[in-house]
């Protein structure tokens, strides 16, 4: 009995003392945590007083720059932009000091000159600056430039503006020139075109050794990016010209040691490429191609400027010529031809329409003379039986809407022939030698009225009546059906 008494007291005891252990570990643990509160409480407040801090001096190294001397900087910037780039600055307002995006100095009204005369002025251009060390302005160094809302005002002699940034000196920083227009002009102070510049960027390419200038633009509401290499080592010059809107991609290499320049002009134009030998010189600039099939040949004049070519296909789909989608109606619409400024004489040649097998030897001749576009004297023929002639034809482009406005002369060489062709009942079938018609096309609508219809220069009034329902009818014009359709009502109309 006393040995169990003994043990009892010794268990009780035991598990009195595990208990006892147990409390103190709760106890010890409330009070880490009640310590831990404090101290992060303070250390937080470190770290918030640390990092206002370190704000505090970063944002007052960043503002140094605001202190600088105004007219000190100026001068800098002067130095720097003609050391750098040959472009002489001129600061018609006190220049300020920006911290963000990244530091720089902007003036809202700054002058380019060339030869003591201003050739730009620019309403917003930025001054980028390293941010190594802003302690002395001796110190600063200049990064890139950017442009922005800037009037270049260009006579022939201030085209060398470009040229000079196309040979700076190799360095790490660009030239940025947004939101701009180049405002081209004559002898007599007269806009010839306006280049709107929406992005371009001047800068030195050290992988290929090359100054490179890339550069999205508008001309004549035309869009196209151009990009132009300089080759220094190798003395070349590499173009290369895109219009997705007229889908007309041009490359050219040219070597610029000679007087003459002479070069190959790669094109792809509609999905078809062709390449073009030409020889530059200050005057003109000739160009032909090596192709048997698809081959062309022009000059152009610059003083004043004239484009004379000639351009001959083995076949041409018309759908690529009229439809709403066509390379045509896109040049048209984008009045790139609409300048008075602008003289050219185009001759196209087609041997044969691809998708209509009946028509053949399109010969259609553009004349451009001060905006006017004339397509007079262009002809087509409908197998052998009959040449189709345009005459007094004339483009009118307004409204967005495009017409082509004028007289057509339906010369038949065998008429007998086209009438079996179209099947016409043998009682319509008459003697005829000449058809002649005015007519209004338009591009937008495909549609086409008649008017003032002579037949062998006779009116006829039966006839007359039918070219009235016609164009009352709305109906467009034509696919194979309906256009013969039209021809069979046509000689059914006429009395003869």
């Amino acid at each position: 009995m006393p040995k169990q008494n003994l043990f009892a007291k010794k268990l009780k005891k035991q598990f009195l003392s595990i208990n006892d252990s147990i409390e103190n570990y709760f106890n010890k643990l409330k009070f880490i945590k009640s310590n831990l509160k404090k101290t992060k409480i303070i250390d937080n407040y470190r770290v918030f007083f640390v990092i206002l801090g370190c704000v505090i001096l970063v944002m007052s190294y960043f503002s140094i720059p605001s202190f600088y001397d105004k007219e000190l900087i100026q001068s800098k910037i002067k130095n720097h932009a003609i050391k750098k780039y040959n472009i002489n600055l001129n600061f018609n307002n006190e220049i300020k000091y920006s911290l963000l995006p990244k530091p720089h100095f902007v003036s809202n009204n700054l002058s380019i000159l060339r030869n003591k005369k201003e050739i730009a002025n620019s309403r917003n251009i930025k001054f980028f600056i390293s941010i190594k060390d802003f302690f002395s302005s001796d110190r600063l160094i200049f990064k890139d430039i950017i442009f922005k809302k800037t009037d270049f005002n260009f006579y022939e002699e201030d085209y060398i503006f470009f040229k000079k940034l196309l040979n700076t000196e190799p360095n790490e920083n660009k030239i940025i020139i947004n939101d701009s227009n180049i405002f081209f002009r004559d002898l007599n102070d007269e806009v010839l075109f306006i280049n709107k510049i929406n992005k371009s960027e001047f800068f030195w390419d050290p992988n290929n050794l090359q100054n490179v200038l890339i550069s999205k633009n508008e001309i004549f509401n035309l869009p196209y990016k151009l990009i132009i290499k300089n080759d220094r080592y190798n003395k070349k010059i590499i173009l290369n010209f895109i219009s997705k809107k007229i889908r007309l991609n041009i490359k050219n290499e040219t070597d610029y040691n000679d007087l003459e320049k002479k070069g190959l002009l790669d094109i792809l134009f509609v999905n078809k490429g062709t390449s073009l030998e030409y020889k530059l010189n200050k005057d003109t600039l000739k160009f032909s191609s090596f192709e048997k099939k698809n081959n062309y040949n022009g000059l152009v004049e610059f003083k004043p400027f004239y484009l004379n070519a000639n351009f001959s296909y083995d076949g041409i789909n018309t759908k690529s010529i009229f439809n709403d989608e066509s390379l045509l109606v896109d040049v048209i619409k984008s009045q790139i031809l609409n300048n008075s400024n602008l003289s050219a004489n185009l001759t196209f040649k087609v041997k044969d329409i691809t998708n209509i097998d009946e028509l053949n030897n399109l010969i259609l001749k553009i004349n451009i003379e001060e905006g006017d576009i004339i397509f007079s004297n262009s002809s087509i023929k409908w197998k052998d039986d009959l040449e189709i002639k345009l005459s007094e034809s004339i483009l009118n482009n307004s409204d967005d809407e495009i017409e082509l406005v004028g007289r057509l002369n339906l010369f038949f060489k065998d008429i007998d022939n086209f009438y079996r062709y179209f099947q016409l009942q043998k009682n319509s079938r008459k003697n005829i030698k000449e058809i002649q018609i005015d007519y209004v096309y338009n591009f937008d609508q495909n549609k086409i009225n008649f008017d003032n219809t002579k037949i062998d220069n006779t009116q006829d009034s039966e006839l007359e009546n039918f070219i009235d329902v016609f164009n009352r009818s709305g109906e467009k014009i034509f696919n194979r059906i309906t256009f013969k359709n039209f021809v069979n009502s046509f000689f059914n109309s006429y009395s003869g």
